[in-house]
């Protein structure tokens, strides 16, 4: 019997903030399974801050579903 497709989704918001240092923000919103409504929000203020927040997203997805 096949399993269930499993889908999730992440959201990420980025602005710059005028007269705030550093400028950069972003707002990543994510839910590992749709309709499980286990949501989480997270702030990050640095490009590579930001870029871990996402990638250990995806990998704990990808894992999850082995």
């Amino acid at each position: 019997m096949a399993s269930a497709e499993r889908s999730g989704v992440l959201v990420l918001r980025v602005w710059i903030e005028t007269g705030a240092e550093p400028g950069l923000r972003a707002r990543i919103l994510h839910e590992q399974q749709l309709g499980s409504g286990e949501r989480a929000s997270l702030t990050a203020s640095a490009v590579d801050e930001i870029v871990e927040i996402v990638s250990r997203w995806l990998r704990q997805f990808a894992d999850d579903g082995v």
